[in-house]
């Protein structure tokens, strides 16, 4: 219910006529969260520009009935009251809420004085089937539904996430500015300024020297700088990083990580461990995606020690299987990256042997479902690029497909399913591309596309969503070229090229739009190379295009742009008659083509061989290994 970026009127009835900003209803086991969160809302204010936009900057009080029913003749009119007085019911979720009978009945009180969208939910243990009371899948059109839940469950990885999902609808404020505004407030308040930007650890070092130093507040002030650290390596970091931003990101990470140094980890504790090790993880994604595998390597491979060490202490925990899982899944991605297969293929079969697993323990679980849909997905890519396998490849990616498809039909607005279920058409399209089913490529490649508009239309700054739909447009233009449509290819490559490099300049630090930009040349040389002689442009401008592939600084020092820019400059050297310049630029590339590449390349799925047919045997041999 809460799971909006839209705003909520503001409750039923005017702001001021109403004494409470929400009522609380929840199990007698659950008193202690209760309690909690109604001091967070009746103590929470809101980032100063949302305030002045709405004209307050907090929450009315939360009624909790321990408090207010104390001196109460009549439990049954003061609940009444109470609920009537409220702009809205938040129902605290846990297995022992959903057989409360005062709960239930709590809830069809106020459903029926003020409405339906004025009801929030909180889940804070169980699943969902097990913890949401049977009150609120019932509606009054007889429809069963499985309401959306701010999810405070312990390692939901979401707490700071589910609180502002409450407050967003309370106040009226969309959810997505909520979570920027609050993000740029809390990182102020941990006191750290960064290059015009940033902010991180002085709070941190402040609470950490404390935590360590005075017994009397010591466990107090040690949460405290536990709860920033959550909140730097979940929230700000998912924030973060749908900005694109890798300087961010890095200076966010380096914060959060100086918690642990000088820590002697024997005497950590368990969840202390394993978020040190999400976010080494997390920091191994961020310098993959700056090109620096080595670095990468040595977090992830620290994280995996963690988690194996964690699991093997509670083999049947699901967070820790989890956990493990995600080092399976990073460890087979950096071998991959490196040309390693077969390490890349034990470490993506490992992910999703432990997927299975959790699925096992708990098939209505979502996380669970969305991990085997990520790991048949693993597996797809593997078979079409390693393998150059498009039909066992399709298999896999449909079978990721009607997993996240399951998600989908009780929660058609979450935008990591649908954002995943985007990338799996775009593989399908890839499959279909590769046996030369052009129409069916084309097709599934649109229903990315309508997947993706919606995206960017509800999240405009997510650079994410922006650079999946750079690749579509990318793809649609291979797709042309593959056609024989070579003039609107171009014109589309153009397009897209002026996009990625308006992109690459808000982010000087992130290599991925520049790659991007830098495909967009190459294939528009392609295209121009696959033309006849007299209908192309002057040899010299395509050469200007290509320009010095051997030229890290060009190819953003990425092997796979290198070469393929290589075969483009042989083929140029073949049309001028020039073989044995071609040959020898292919020569020079194929002992290390041969070590990187499998039949197709990993990022862009090219396969060399394919694009020289018109030059030597001899050169291109071995360029598939």
């Amino acid at each position: 219910m809460a799971d909006s970026a839209e705003p909520l009127d503001q409750g039923p009835g005017s702001d001021d006529a109403r004494r409470y900003s929400a009522f609380i209803s929840y199990s007698h086991g659950d008193e202690r969260f209760a309690r909690t969160l109604q001091r967070r809302l009746e103590t929470y204010r809101l980032p100063r520009q949302l305030a002045k936009r709405i004209r307050r900057a907090r929450l009315k009080p939360a009624f909790r009935d321990s408090d207010e029913l104390s001196a109460g003749h009549d439990l049954t009119e003061a609940v009444r009251a109470a609920l009537a007085q409220s702009d809205f019911l938040i129902v605290i979720c846990s297995p022992r809420s959903a057989q409360s009978a005062w709960v239930g009945r709590e809830i069809e009180i106020f459903r029926h004085l003020n409405g339906e969208k004025h009801i929030l939910t909180a889940l804070i243990d169980g699943e969902a089937d097990q913890a949401i009371h049977p009150a609120l899948r019932r509606r009054p059109h007889g429809r069963a539904t499985e309401p959306l839940a701010a999810d405070f469950r312990p390692g939901a990885a979401g707490g700071r996430m589910a609180f502002l999902k409450l407050i967003a609808p309370m106040t009226g404020v969309a959810l997505d500015d909520l979570v920027h505004r609050d993000s740029q407030r809390r990182i102020r308040q941990a006191g750290v300024v960064a290059a015009g930007a940033l902010w991180v650890t002085v709070l941190l070092g402040a609470l950490t020297i404390v935590a360590f130093t005075q017994r009397g507040v010591a466990v107090h002030e040690r949460n405290k700088a536990q709860a920033l650290v959550g909140f730097m390596a979940t929230d700000l970091r998912q924030k973060l990083r749908n900005s694109n931003n890798l300087d961010l990101l890095t200076t966010v990470n380096n914060g959060t990580l100086s918690y642990y140094r000088g820590e002697d980890l024997t005497h950590m504790t368990d969840t202390a461990l394993q978020a040190r090790a999400k976010l080494l993880q997390s920091m191994g994604e961020d310098d993959e995606r700056r090109g620096d595998l080595d670095a990468a390597r040595s977090k992830i491979e620290e994280a995996a020690r963690t988690t194996s060490a964690l699991l093997a202490k509670a083999p049947g925990d699901p967070q820790r299987i989890f956990d493990q899982a995600q080092s399976d899944y990073w460890i087979g991605f950096i071998n991959w990256r490196e040309g390693d297969g077969a390490k890349a293929k034990a470490g993506f079969q490992a992910y999703a042997a432990r997927a299975a697993r959790l699925v096992q323990i708990n098939p209505r679980n979502d996380d669970w479902i969305k991990e085997t849909a990520f790991a048949a997905n693993n597996l797809g890519m593997l078979a079409l690029r390693q393998a150059g396998d498009p039909r066992t490849a399709e298999r896999q990616f449909q079978t990721a497909l009607d997993a996240l498809g399951v998600i989908a039909r009780h929660k058609p607005d979450d935008r990591d399913v649908l954002s995943a279920m985007a990338n799996k058409y775009a593989w399908i399209a890839d499959c279909r591309r590769v046996e030369g089913d052009f129409a069916g490529a084309r097709a599934n490649r649109e229903m990315q596309h309508r997947i993706l508009t919606d995206l960017s239309a509800k999240w405009p700054r997510d650079m994410d969503v922006r650079g999946d739909l750079l690749g579509h447009d990318l793809a649609m233009a291979r797709i042309e070229i593959a056609e024989g449509q070579l003039k609107p290819a171009i014109a589309d490559l153009e397009v897209g090229h002026s996009a990625a490099l308006d992109l690459a300049k808000n982010d000087p630090t992130n290599t991925d739009f520049r790659k991007q930009a830098r495909m967009f040349e190459l294939f528009k040389a392609k295209a121009w190379l696959t033309m006849p002689a007299h209908a192309r442009p002057a040899d010299s401008v395509i050469q200007a295009t290509l320009g010095d592939c051997s030229d890290p600084a060009l190819n953003l020092a990425n092997a796979e742009i290198g070469d393929f820019c290589a075969v483009l400059t042989a083929r140029l050297l073949q049309d001028r008659g020039d073989a044995a310049g071609a040959a020898k630029i292919l020569a020079t590339m194929r002992r290390r083509a041969m070590k990187q590449h499998d039949v197709l390349t990993a990022h862009w799925g090219i396969d060399l061989a394919d694009e020289t047919p018109a030059i030597q045997v001899a050169a291109t041999d071995g360029l598939h290994r």
